[in-house]
């Protein structure tokens, strides 16, 4: 008997089926009611797909041990012993005996991590029965009872989101995998690389959207479903998706709108689309009810600022319902009397301007502006100078009075120059507000046609992130008012941003289109702006006495103006110490640089006693404005005099560039991308990328090259 059962468990170890029932046929003979003899020999049988022997054994097994209780079996005969339970599931499963098999696998599960086909076979089942979301628990309860099928579990999640691409346990399920296993911003990044390079698979889109929201990164799940809905518009999932984003983020309408987009992309199956639709439209009335719930109770317990934030919040999620536009007012109308009641007038002053701002937004709602502002007299500019003067306030708490103030003095005192000055002083400080007073000063300068100020807080404001409908609306009306005070270039800037981030903004495709038809004006023009400027001029004085520089700029208008007629440049002037030149296009400018530096070095090879000529040179291509006297200003025009004086120091190293120590002093011509890219295919240029620089009032980092002659130094 002894030498029997050996020879069983060896066969079975080894998976020799044949040899396992053999042996095992023969003890049975001896003992027809070992458990442990017919376990074997129903996994032998099933592994020979011999199904009803298989069975056979499994329905003696239960004559033997009638019992369900696995637990306790298991720990009389071994957990090797149970097997005969996986046996017989699966012989279920394959005969399509979903119930009797469902029914085995959850009694398997007692058993922990033993035996992970009862999970992976029972979410097959579930597959079977289009229950999605079942099956997505399954493989997930895998993940944490089979963590050693960590794979098998993770394929499973895998294959679902083919199968249903919006059951959300299924990417509960996969950032689960990913978070317990390995670094889920790896993950990430390795998707978003895939979708940079147009390789990712619907799939791992839909994949890298839901890891995102799981992550609490819903800005970056926005921007991800947004651009894929501008590739795919006619795919309902990705609209299901920004619509769960929305969702997270409490904007119901948002979220809603998306839905019903799904429902018109994919009527077949606007059923499953429906259920979601419910249970947002439910979601919104619940979350109202409690907001409003919230502003009663606030506002009856002298919580004003909780208060508003909740009509505010109300608000946000209907923004056109004028009974939230009533609400929040009310609220505001309301803290105001708790505020002067308690004597603090400056709370006061500060809804009231809010409320002046939401009369104008709300017309139709009745306001009591007029019977606070008597109650307030002219305490608010009092009240702010003070709060400024008195230096209690810091960091952005002063920012926002010195912001409010400098809107009263802008718009009801009209004393500008206060008003500037404090907008000024927030632009310095930085901070929250540092772009609305940036916003403000260029409006009001571009009122005043002061441009080239104007233009520096244009860019500035420009440089802000195009996604909130608060800051395109700003952005919108500052490109507005770009156009009309002439500064075409900066107002199609901005017009081009907005559309980037939302190509149905308002009338955006229009103004796009009649800000680039020519104005016939000639008030802007693309030219290729050259700045050139004569080195050390300041030492040669020293060296050689004051008539000295005016020898050197003879001698060099001598020749470059030829040169410069030749290459047919549309405007010149000088600058002190060099010059600023205009061609009309890029070739002309840098030919003209080139000969010039030749013939500059031809110049110097006859010097004997006297001062050399050394010059630097700055080249930019685009559009720039032309004054009525022909001049030109723009910044344009101020990018090739800052490239023009750049230094080893300004230098930012990168790959490909030069080293500081490599960096040319004089005999240069440096031009900006712009230029470089203009001109890479209309000459035979020898021209090297220097690296990364910033400009002075001019934002972002800038790439920058030099055109090689050979006389550099």
């Amino acid at each position: 008997m002894s030498e029997l059962k050996d020879n069983r468990k060896k066969a079975i170890s080894e998976r020799d089926w044949d040899m396992a029932i053999k042996y095992g046929e023969m003890e049975l003979k001896q003992d027809p009611q070992s458990v442990k003899v017919l376990n074997d020999l129903a996994y032998a049988y099933f592994n020979k797909e011999n199904y009803d022997q298989a069975l056979a054994c499994c329905d003696k097994i239960h004559e033997v041990i009638p019992t369900e209780d696995l637990k306790v079996l298991s720990n009389k005969y071994s957990m090797r012993y149970m097997r005969y339970n996986e046996v017989l599931g699966e012989i279920y499963y394959i005969q399509g005996k979903d119930k009797e098999a469902l029914e085995i696998f959850d009694r398997l599960k007692v058993l922990g991590s033993y035996f992970s086909k009862k999970y992976i076979l029972t979410a097959m089942i579930l597959i079977r029965q289009k229950n999605y979301e079942g099956a997505a628990k399954e493989y997930t309860d895998m993940l944490t009872n089979c963590p050693r099928h960590f794979k098998e579990a993770t394929n499973g999640l895998l294959d679902l989101v083919d199968i249903d691409p919006l059951n959300e346990g299924t990417y509960a399920g996969l950032f689960k995998a990913f978070s317990e296993t390995t670094n889920v911003q790896s993950i990430i990044a390795n998707y978003e690389s895939l979708r940079t390079k147009g390789k990712a698979s619907e799939k791992f889109l839909y994949i890298l959207i839901n890891l995102y929201c799981c992550s609490g990164k819903y800005e970056e799940a926005m921007q991800v479903a947004r651009e894929e809905i501008d590739k795919q518009p006619g795919n309902p999932y990705l609209h299901v998706f920004l619509s769960k984003i929305y969702r997270n983020l409490k904007e119901y309408p948002k979220a809603i709108k998306c839905i019903k987009e799904a429902i018109k992309l994919d009527e077949p199956h606007e059923e499953r689309y429906r259920m979601l639709y419910d249970a947002l439209t439910k979601d919104l009335g619940t979350y109202e009810k409690e907001l409003i719930d919230s502003i009663k109770m606030q506002i009856k317990n002298k919580k004003c600022s909780d208060a508003i934030r909740g009509a505010e919040q109300l608000l946000k999620i209907t923004p056109d319902k004028e009974a939230y536009q009533t609400v929040i007012i009310k609220v505001i109308e309301k803290s105001i009397s708790i505020f002067l009641e308690d004597g603090n007038i400056e709370e006061a002053v500060k809804l009231m301007d809010r409320l002046t701002t939401l009369e104008k937004q709300y017309p139709d709602v009745p306001v009591q502006i007029e019977e606070i502002k008597k109650q307030l007299s002219d305490k608010r500019v009092t009240v702010y100078e003070n709060m400024i003067s008195g230096k209690e306030l810091a960091g952005d708490e002063l920012n926002r009075v010195r912001y409010e103030l400098a809107n009263i003095y802008l718009t009801e005192i009209k004393d500008d120059d206060r008003g500037i000055k404090l907008l000024q002083d927030v632009t310095e400080a930085g901070g929250e507000y540092e772009s609305d007073s940036h916003y403000l000063i260029a409006q009001h300068l571009l009122k005043i046609k002061d441009l080239d100020t104007a233009e520096k807080h244009v860019q500035k404001y420009s440089a802000l992130s195009c996604t909130d409908d608060r800051v395109k609306s700003k952005m919108y009306d500052l490109a507005d008012a770009c156009a009309e005070a002439g500064l075409r270039h900066q107002a199609r800037g901005l017009f081009n941003k907005i559309s980037a981030s939302d190509s149905n903004f308002k009338d955006i495709k229009g103004r796009i289109k009649t800000i680039n038809q020519p104005t016939g004006s000639g008030r802007e023009i693309p030219e290729a702006v050259m700045v050139v400027d004569i080195c050390e001029s300041s030492r040669m004085m020293d060296l050689y006495g004051d008539s000295a520089t005016y020898v050197i700029k003879n001698a060099l208008e001598g020749i470059m103006y030829p040169i410069f007629e030749d290459k047919k440049s549309s405007f010149a002037k000088g600058t002190g110490d060099g010059f600023l030149v205009c061609f009309p296009n890029s070739k002309s400018a840098l030919d003209a640089a080139i000969q010039v530096l030749e013939s500059v070095n031809t110049y110097n090879s006859n010097v004997a006693d006297g001062p050399e000529i050394h010059l630097r040179f700055g080249i930019h291509f685009g559009e720039v404005r032309v004054r009525p006297d022909g001049d030109r200003h723009g910044t344009n025009i101020n990018i090739p005099f800052r490239i023009e004086g750049l230094k080893e120091d300004d230098l930012v190293v990168v790959k490909d560039g030069i080293s500081q120590e490599e960096f040319p002093s004089i005999d240069r011509i440096f031009i900006t991308e712009a230029l470089h890219n203009d001109v890479l295919k209309k000459g035979n240029y020898n021209i090297r990328y220097l690296g990364l620089f910033e400009h002075r009032n001019i934002t972002g980092m800038h790439k920058i090259y030099q055109a090689m002659t050979g006389n550099e130094k």
